[in-house]
């Protein structure tokens, strides 16, 4: 595979990854605000834990084995930025397709036992500090990669 080629995959899935994650933060968000006015919280959770096993997970997959690609192409001399580009954001990738999807199903055993509303909301905040979180974290390191530390 050309990196040329890689690197586009390499792109496109991250700002597939960032979308995603964003979408689904405020997704839940709303949820929390709407659902004395029928938009259920736990409807809203499957539906975001669905989404992120399925298709965010594997794309944030797609974004490590396209980026240890590029590294393995660019030789043993790395710059320091590549270097947190490789440590971190694999950490990161690691972390979201391993940690989120398990406790997310357990966040959503735990909201659909519950039939609190405050305690739903609660439930379903952290998955979104979760979420955004992890956000913040990939902006950091799209932010070393662009200043190139």
């Amino acid at each position: 595979m050309d990196v040329k080629i890689a690197l586009f995959i390499h792109i496109l899935s991250i700002a597939s990854w960032v979308g995603g994650i964003t979408v689904m933060a405020v997704w839940l968000r709303k949820s929390t605000k709407l659902h004395d006015q029928g938009l259920s919280m736990k409807e809203s959770l499957v539906n975001v834990h669905n989404l992120n096993v399925r298709m965010m997970v594997p794309v944030a997959v797609l974004t490590l084995l396209t980026g240890l690609y590029m590294l393995v192409q660019w030789g043993p001399d790395k710059p320091l930025y590549l270097l947190i580009k490789e440590r971190f954001g694999s950490l990161i990738v690691l972390l979201y397709a391993v940690g989120l999807p398990i406790y997310g199903g357990r966040l959503l055993k735990k909201v659909k036992a519950e039939t609190d509303p405050a305690a739903m909301t609660g439930t379903l905040k952290r998955y979104i500090r979760l979420l955004n979180l992890t956000l913040l974290l990939l902006v950091f390191i799209i932010f070393a990669v662009t200043f190139k530390f």
